[in-house]
């Protein structure tokens, strides 16, 4: 069995660390940019040094980083084939028939995942969030703790959908947009833009306030 390692030691990474566990695998190390936390062990497994010195080791994988931007520019920067990276799907997850699940890709317990649904590569579902049938979870993303997808959604490449929210079916949520805790989104959201409240309502888009 090739060695596993975890981009990242701070909360997200030793959520993955513990996810192995529970899938009875055990992590040789964490990568991790901040010095400080280098000699240290977190669930009994050591911070071996900054993100770097990954591409010195083989085996296989994780990148343990919520942040879905900082998540892609990991992957981009390690240069590592897709294969190199594992997917992790905790036991307590339903997987309807006709479903998929991408490399590098968490699931979290308490997670359904309706039938012929695609979730990309690199994706954070959280701990109890439910994806209907046929919806698409595009490279990046992050699906928050108890959210809610209705069936036939697209979720963009980076989107971030926080804790609790709900999108009813066929909504398009664009890419690296940002979905408020606790927002219904009833209207398909534009790329870029950030979603508040219930109905949802655009508050900004690239950083910039809609009025």
């Amino acid at each position: 069995m090739d060695k596993i390692y975890i981009i990242g030691a701070g909360g997200e990474g030793q959520v993955v660390a513990d996810l192995l566990m529970s899938n009875g695998l055990t992590p040789s190390g964490f990568f991790d940019d901040n010095e400080t936390l280098h000699g240290k062990e977190f669930l009994g497994v050591p911070v071996i040094g900054v993100v770097e010195k990954a591409k010195e080791f083989k085996g296989k994988f994780l990148i343990g980083i919520g942040d879905n931007k900082v998540r892609k520019k990991i992957f981009e920067f390690l240069g590592f084939p897709l294969d190199n990276y594992l997917t992790q799907v905790n036991k307590l997850t339903y997987i309807g028939s006709g479903s998929s699940i991408g490399f590098g890709s968490i699931v979290l317990g308490g997670v359904v995942i309706s039938t012929q649904a695609k979730i990309g590569n690199f994706v954070i579902l959280s701990i109890g969030a439910m994806i209907s049938h046929h919806d698409i979870i595009e490279d990046f993303a992050f699906i928050g703790p108890n959210s809610a997808l209705g069936g036939n959604v697209h979720v963009g490449e980076g989107a971030f959908i926080g804790l609790g929210a709900s999108v009813i079916p066929g909504i398009r949520i664009g890419k690296w947009s940002i979905i408020g805790a606790g927002s219904v989104i009833i209207e398909d959201v534009p790329d870029y833009a950030t979603v508040v409240g219930n109905p949802g309502k655009v508050i900004k888009i690239r950083g910039e306030c809609v009025k």
